[in-house]
C-alpha cells in the first residue's frame, strides 16, 4: 500500500490479519487503525518487492508520480492499482509495470467499520480481476464496470445526502430545536435512520414512515416542512 490517508487507512485496516500487507508513503511512521492496532508506514519503495498487489491510495494528483516511485521494484508479474476515483487510468503512462484501475464506491470511514464497497475494475482483465476479488474481498466485490462509474455514483451521492443533511438541518432550525437536540439528530439519529433503511433493518415506526412515502400520494417529491 502506498498512501496512509483516509482510504489507505481503512482499505489497511480491512486486509490486515488476512493478508501480509506492506505500508510506505513518503511521509513515513506509525498509524492506528480502528481496532487500536499500530502500522508501521515506512519510507522505502523496496518495499514493493516480492508483493503481487501494489495499491497507489494517493490523491489523483501524486498518482503518477507514487507509481514512478514505486515501478522500480515492482516485480515484473506485479500488478500496480490506481485507487483514486477521479483520475481515469488510461491517463497515466509508467514505463515497466502493469496499471489497472480499481475505483472505489464507498466512504472510508464505513469501509474501515467494515461496511462492504464496491470496487470498480473495468480496465483489468479477467485474470486480474479474479486477483483482485481474492484480495480485497474484506473490502467490497470487485465489478467489470467503467471506471468512471465509480467517481459518478460517488458524486451523485455526496451531492444527494449532503444537500439532504442541508435542507434537515434548516428544517431543525426552523423547528426550534435546541443544539444538543439539533446535534443529535443530524449524528446520531439521521445516520441511524440511513443505515437501517439502507440495509433493511427497520423495526416498526421506521417501516411505517417507508410505508408511506412510497404511496402514490409521496410519489411526486418530498413535501414542504410546513405539510
Amino acid at each position: 500500500m502506498v498512501g496512509a490517508g483516509r482510504m489507505g487507512r481503512a482499505v489497511a485496516t480491512r486486509l490486515v490479519g488476512e493478508h501480509e500487507v506492506v505500508l510506505v508513503s513518503r511521509r513515513p511512521g506509525r498509524m492506528t487503525d480502528g481496532e487500536g492496532r499500530v502500522l508501521d508506514v515506512g519510507s522505502d519503495p523496496a518495499a514493493a518487492s516480492g508483493c503481487a498487489i501494489v495499491l497507489l491510495a494517493v490523491p489523483a494528483p501524486e498518482v503518477a508520480a507514487a507509481a514512478a516511485w514505486i515501478a522500480p521494484h515492482v516485480d515484473r508479474t506485479g500488478l500496480v492499482v490506481n485507487l483514486a476515483t477521479e483520475l481515469p487510468t488510461a491517463d497515466v503512462a509508467v514505463p515497466g509495470i502493469r496499471l489497472v484501475g480499481c475505483k472505489i464506491i464507498g466512504q472510508s470511514t464505513q469501509i474501515e467499520r467494515g461496511s462492504p464497497a464496491a470496487l470498480i475494475a473495468g480496465s483489468a482483465t479477467r485474470t486480474e480481476r479474479d486477483l483482485l476479488s481474492s484480495a480485497l474481498g474484506r473490502v467490497g466485490v470487485v465489478i467489470d464496470a467503467p471506471e468512471q462509474l465509480a467517481a459518478h455514483v460517488n458524486d451523485l451521492v455526496a451531492r444527494r445526502v449532503i444537500a439532504a443533511q442541508l435542507d434537515l438541518a434548516a428544517a431543525l432550525d426552523e423547528s426550534g430545536a435546541p443544539p444538543q437536540a439539533r446535534e443529535a439528530a443530524l449524528g446520531n439519529l439521521a445516520v441511524g435512520i440511513w443505515g437501517a433503511v439502507a440495509s433493511g433493518n427497520t423495526g416498526p415506526f421506521l417501516t411505517r414512515i417507508v410505508e408511506q412515502l412510497r404511496t402514490p400520494a409521496h410519489s411526486g417529491g418530498p413535501r414542504s416542512h410546513d405539510g
